[in-house]
C-alpha cells in the first residue's frame, strides 16, 4: 500500500474504525433512501449528497488526519492520476455501446429533440458536476476508506476483492434486480478499486467512476440507448474487466501517507 513519512499514520482502532465507516455509508446512503425515496426530492437528494462530503472531511479528522480529512481516503491531488483514468473510460464506455449495438445488445437511437446550443452546454456542465459529486462521495465509501482509514485486508489482491464488494453493497437499492447486478457492480468495482492500488490515490478510481456515469450522461442528452434483455448488464461487465486489464497495465506506484 501507501509509505508512511516522518509522521506516524494515526492508530487505527477497530471500534473507531467502524464506527466511522458506519456514519459514512449512512450519510451515503440517505440522499436516494430520505432525498429521494421517501421525500421524493431531487434537490434535497443532491443537498444531502454534498454534505456527505462534510461528513467525510469530519469522520477523517475524527480518525486522526488533522491536517486534511480527506487524507483518509488517499484524497491527496493526483491530478495525472485523475485525468489518464478520466481520459480511458470516457473512450472505452462509449466503444463499448458501439460494440453492444453491433452483438444485438444494446438499440440507439438518436433523441427526437436532442438539446443543443447554449442549453447543451449548459446542461453538460451539469451532468459533469451532477456525476462527479457522487462518484467521489462513493469512491471515498468504497475504496479509499479501505485503502488508508482502515486497510484490514492488506496488501492489493484482498484490497481489491473487498473494496469490490463493499462497491456492491453501496449499490442497496439495486440489489433486488439479481445476481447479474450484482456481479456487474462486482467486476465494476475491481477495476476502480486496483486504479487506487495501482496509483496509489483515489483519484485514479474518480477518474474511473466519474468517468463511466460522465459517459453514460453524455450520451444520454443526444440518444436514446435501450438495452435488449440482460444485454447491458452483460456488456457493462465485460467493459469493467477490460477496464480492469488496462489498470493492470499500469505500473504500480506507492504514495506516502500524509496524516
Amino acid at each position: 500500500m501507501a509509505a508512511s513519512t516522518s509522521e506516524s499514520a494515526p492508530s487505527r482502532v477497530p471500534l473507531r474504525c467502524a464506527l466511522a465507516f458506519a456514519a459514512l455509508y449512512a450519510a451515503y446512503e440517505a440522499p436516494e433512501g430520505v432525498g429521494g425515496r421517501l421525500l421524493g426530492n431531487a434537490v434535497v437528494a443532491a443537498v444531502m449528497m454534498t454534505l456527505f462530503h462534510a461528513v467525510a472531511f469530519g469522520v477523517g479528522r475524527w480518525l486522526g488526519y488533522r491536517r486534511n480529512g480527506f487524507h483518509a481516503y488517499a484524497l491527496e491531488w493526483h491530478g495525472s492520476a485523475l485525468a489518464r483514468a478520466l481520459a480511458v473510460m470516457l473512450v472505452l464506455k462509449p466503444l463499448s455501446v458501439l460494440v453492444g449495438v453491433r452483438l444485438g445488445l444494446l438499440q440507439v437511437l438518436p433523441l427526437e429533440k436532442p438539446v443543443v446550443g447554449t442549453a447543451l452546454l449548459v446542461a453538460v456542465l451539469g451532468v459533469a458536476v451532477s456525476t462527479f459529486v457522487p462518484s467521489v462521495a462513493e469512491d471515498i465509501v468504497a475504496r479509499g476508506f479501505w485503502f488508508r482509514a482502515w486497510p484490514v485486508a492488506g496488501q492489493r489482491a484482498g484490497y481489491v476483492l473487498l473494496s469490490a464488494g463493499v462497491f456492491v453493497l453501496t449499490h442497496v437499492y439495486r440489489l433486488g434486480n439479481g445476481p447479474l447486478e450484482w456481479l456487474m457492480l462486482f467486476c465494476t468495482g475491481l477495476a476502480y478499486a486496483a486504479a487506487v492500488a495501482r496509483t496509489g490515490s483515489l483519484w485514479g478510481a474518480v477518474g474511473l467512476h466519474w468517468g463511466w456515469n460522465l459517459a453514460n450522461s453524455l450520451m444520454d442528452l443526444r440518444l436514446d440507448v435501450t438495452a435488449v434483455g440482460q444485454g447491458g448488464r452483460m456488456l457493462s461487465t465485460a467493459t469493467g474487466l477490460v477496464a480492469l486489464a488496462l489498470v493492470v497495465l499500469l505500473p504500480a506506484k506507492r504514495r506516502a501517507v500524509e496524516p
